[in-house]
């Protein structure tokens, strides 16, 4: 067993695993709308720690994310398996977007909330124009892989998907991730 830590929670996780699959089965903050087909990207990560137990990027990373986001340590969550059994550290896009917009909310100490909604607005448009540029690349190369049916009917099972987002919407609701944030930190 190796840790994973997705957005500052540890999970245990098995070598040959994708980094998506440790996250959908412990509720974690990450987006998981194509399945592991590479295609809408709400999986998109920062790896923080432990990149050298991780797979390369796959050919769909390649098209979708330019050389400078790779060396960045941007990668797709349902790209990447698990190789070693080091501490592998990792935020999620949707986590950094969430906590963008808490600082808005509830700005922490020697920030405002313009200055922060400025860097979120920022923040989701060079995001989108990423994304919209990737296009010409990714597509071709999610279809190539997978094939035009399964890349256009993606979501193979509709239970699991509303199971895992009902179970991650609450966990987030409640607060569930925050707490277990507090008592690490206090443990350590």
């Amino acid at each position: 067993m190796t840790t994973v830590i997705i957005n500052d929670v540890p999970m245990e996780a098995k070598v040959g695993e994708r980094v998506l699959n440790v996250a959908r089965r412990n509720a974690a903050h990450i987006g998981f709308v194509c399945d592991n087909n590479g295609l809408c990207q709400t999986c998109r990560c920062q790896v923080l720690a432990g990149a050298d137990q991780l797979s390369p990027p796959s050919e769909i990373e390649r098209a979708w994310l330019s050389p400078a986001q790779l060396d960045d340590g941007t990668r797709l969550a349902c790209q990447t398996v698990i190789r070693g059994t080091g501490e592998i550290r990792v935020e999620s896009f949707a986590e950094t977007l969430r906590r963008m917009a808490l600082a808005v909310i509830s700005p922490p100490q020697g920030t405002d909330p313009v200055s922060n909604l400025l860097g979120l607005g920022s923040r989701l448009v060079s995001r989108v124009s990423e994304q919209v540029v990737a296009l010409p690349t990714g597509l071709p190369a999610v279809i190539e892989r997978n094939g035009l049916r399964r890349s256009l009917l993606f979501i193979r099972d509709g239970g699991r998907y509303l199971d895992d987002l009902q179970r991650t919407a609450e966990r987030m609701r409640t607060g569930a991730e925050r707490l277990e944030r507090r008592r690490l930190t206090a443990d350590e």
